[in-house]
């Protein structure tokens, strides 16, 4: 059963439903006959968004009937419909709507919503979005449930200067996109006295390794990097690479596609800036963790958080005041500034603007984001249990007790490309350093691990190893290396690099699903990608893109780039008319623009089979 902590009272039920605590199971409450009432989502019905609104809902349905006002009792669900383009978003309103919901939540993306802004004005409902842009003003119908960049950028200043005390700043806009928090950032620094050296964009064709070299010609003690996860993460290994010693700073510091294209001895210290972390030590916060884990099997992120928050308050206001527009409206802004995941649910800030709560957090030694201050529109509040200011990067040792099957080296080892000194070395590794064994070979003489994204042998007799070897997936064995002619007795052979063998991305499928399950006919669907670059070099752009059946319904979407090893989701919609089961390929390079050396286009057609209901 549902174990339940709260008493409802009206004028404080978003702190109340927030400390909601356990594992979901729904008490068995008598019901009488109700009607459905729907909330839509403009996004993946596994996004962060969708997920985020649901918990809120089943949390208010295990409180038991949800009535309103007028005496009608409702079941409450969530309904969804992706987009992209601002067409796309034209038509997922217009989808919603043909479901009766009475709130729309998304999108996300600061220029879709600009772009799309007259579509969400004219779906005259409520409108919920979680875009950061200080640009998109909120008023009649339109709510901002994050805080803007003004104050996640007034922020951010605030503790660099003074936490961090640092004064020469250096910005990397990755592109147009992203010119609102630089422009905010460099107004909150400047208004502090102390301005940072111009921004420095990437031309058409620019390098990052050009960019980075013309940051670290600043002499900066801090670069703030704006832009696309994957552009960040690279900007960010090649100024290690280049030996800047300075932080770092990114919003995409807390998201795991960011952590993941990083090497792990590079992952501690890196700042982000976020509404919400999930190692804010406050009991709400550590059951909203605990339910959203055990619900949808994922780590909640600071949009799941923002759409919980909202969609407590939005059923507040839907009990409080019924479910026409202007009864919404009124009633959201008739909340008072209460406590919430976030920090503060804040409608009186004006704009129809919903909360300033900002973190700053810092990555450990695995990535994971530690929250190092919190600030308010009041300013500077306090933050439970932060880390110190001088969080040290290098200094940090792994858990006593590895995960997995773990190898520590007993001296300096060499890496190879195979299981053999005729193998080439392609690196080494030095007396008691660790990593984790991915593989062996039929004999269990070599170890097999992930070196520089590609795969690397270690002699076991070098190795000492924590776990049980016979666990590791047996790894068949590179082909030999082929030995060059001997040169005559006379003759001194010429000194040569060992050269490393080809380097190629590779673009596989990780998942598809399709949303919803089983479509009827007519009725619109989107088929979400998951794509991963498994190879050894970054992918530039490359599009994806499928037929539906039946029909042969085209629909495609690009990809601006994939680093090594990072993946990504892209969205493919469509509308057949007719019923069945049907088998599709999905084309995951259609204009073969992805170099993926000579097999590498091998998996590129995998196979995707549906249902569609009459």
């Amino acid at each position: 059963m549902l174990r339940r902590k709260f008493h409802i009272l009206v004028a404080t039920l978003i702190v109340a439903l927030i400390v909601v605590g356990t594992p979901f199971a729904l008490a068995a409450t008598p019901r009488q006959t109700q009607k459905p009432l729907n909330i839509g989502v403009i996004g993946p019905f596994d996004g962060p968004t969708a997920e985020g609104v649901t918990l809120a809902l089943q949390r208010f349905s295990a409180q038991g009937v949800f009535t309103t006002p007028d005496g009608v009792s409702y079941t409450l669900s969530v309904v969804t419909a992706d987009a992209n383009t601002p067409q796309q978003v034209t038509d997922a309103i217009t989808e919603l709507k043909k479901n009766n919901v009475v709130a729309i939540f998304g999108p996300s993306d600061d220029k879709l919503v600009q772009d799309s802004m007259s579509a969400l004005q004219a779906a005259a409902i409520p409108v919920f979005t979680d875009a950061t842009a200080t640009a998109i003003k909120g008023g009649g119908l339109i709510f901002r449930t994050r805080a803007a960049d003004n104050w996640r950028m007034a922020a951010l200043a605030d503790y660099m200067l003074t936490d961090l005390k640092k004064t020469r700043f250096a910005i990397y806009q990755g592109g147009g996109n992203v010119s609102g928090p630089v422009t905010e950032l460099v107004s909150a620094l400047t208004k502090r006295g102390t301005p940072p050296s111009p921004a420095v964009m990437p031309g058409a064709n620019g390098k990052i390794d050009d960019s980075a070299k013309v940051l670290i010609g600043t002499s900066p003690e801090a670069v703030i990097a704006f832009g696309e996860l994957t552009e960040t993460a690279q900007l960010y290994r090649t100024l290690r690479g280049n030996n800047y010693k300075g932080i770092f700073v990114t919003p995409n510091a807390a998201l795991r596609g960011f952590v993941d294209a990083i090497p792990q001895g590079l992952r501690a210290g890196v700042y982000g800036v976020t509404a919400w972390s999930y190692s804010l030590d406050q009991p709400e916060s550590a059951d909203f963790l605990r339910d959203y884990v055990a619900l949808f099997g994922n780590m909640p992120t600071a949009l799941s958080a923002s759409a919980y928050d909202t969609a407590v308050a939005l059923a507040i206001a839907i009990k409080n005041g019924g479910i026409t527009p202007d009864a919404i409206h009124t009633a959201i802004l008739k909340l008072t500034k209460v406590k919430s995941l976030e920090g503060f649910f804040n409608p009186t800030l004006g704009n129809n603007d919903l909360s300033a709560s900002v973190s700053i957090t810092v990555t450990n030694l695995y990535g994971a984001p530690l929250l190092v201050a919190r600030y308010e529109d009041t300013g500077r509040v306090a933050a439970s249990n932060p880390v110190p200011t001088n969080f040290p990067t290098t200094t940090l040792t792994p858990s006593p007790t590895p995960q997995g099957v773990v190898g520590t080296m007993k001296s300096t080892v060499n890496v190879r490309t195979g299981p053999g000194e005729n193998y080439p070395v392609i690196g080494q590794l030095q007396k008691n350093e660790q990593q984790q064994l991915i593989g062996a070979n039929a004999d269990f003489s070599w170890y097999v691990i992930d070196f520089r994204q590609q795969q690397g042998w270690l002699s076991a007799s070098f190795v000492s190893v924590f776990g049980d070897v016979h666990t590791l997936p047996l790894v068949a064995s590179p082909p030999t290396p082929i030995p060059s002619e001997t040169p005559p007795a006379t003759a001194i052979p010429p000194a040569t690099a060992t050269p490393l063998p080809p380097q190629f991305a590779d673009l596989v499928m990780v998942s598809a699903t399709m949303n919803p399950p089983s479509p009827k006919s007519g009725q619109p669907f989107t088929l979400a990608v998951t794509i991963k670059n498994q190879g050894t070099v970054d992918a530039g752009p490359f599009a994806v893109a499928t037929s539906f059946l039946p029909g042969n319904v085209y629909s495609a979407a690009n990809v601006g780039s994939l680093a090594a090893g990072a993946q990504t989701t892209v969205n493919l919609s469509g509308t057949v008319t007719g019923s069945g089961d049907f088998t599709i390929a999905i084309v995951l390079d259609l204009n073969n623009q992805v170099d993926e050396g000579p097999t590498g286009k091998a998996n590129n057609k995998p196979q995707f089979s549906y249902h569609v209901n009459p």
